[in-house]
């Protein structure tokens, strides 16, 4: 998250956040994450929106699947799947089917009760 606020800070949208473009710096306890692949990245101004569709199936924010102007909050998003994935080993909308998936982004409420949350404490 510091390297996402580190990004945000200087107007600088990764728009392609997954758990593949997360790297550790080692395989030790005490390895620290960093972001890399830069490729889709764009920076952009205070008050500026972004209209490119750019992004991963299961990890892009609805308002980029809609094709609406997004900011910076399209990477929280991501994040948020990230996060998600890290608990329950599962993104919170996927499916084999590349157009549900996009249905379910855009349509479905994020789920906390399934199967894969009974290993997840409270």
């Amino acid at each position: 998250m510091s390297g996402l606020q580190y990004l945000h800070n200087y107007g600088i949208v990764h728009r392609d956040l997954k758990l593949e473009n997360i790297m550790m710096t080692d395989a030790t306890n005490k390895a620290v994450p960093k972001l890399v692949d830069f490729g889709l990245a764009k920076m952009i101004g205070p008050n500026e929106m972004a209209e490119e569709a750019f992004g991963t199936l299961g990890y892009v924010a609805p308002e980029i699947l809609s094709k609406q102007p997004y900011s910076l909050s399209c990477d929280l998003w991501s994040l948020g799947c990230i996060m998600y994935a890290l608990l329950c080993s599962s993104l919170p909308f996927d499916h084999d089917q590349q157009k549900e998936t996009i249905r379910m982004t855009l349509e479905d409420k994020v789920v906390f009760n399934s199967a894969q949350w009974k290993n997840c404490s409270a």
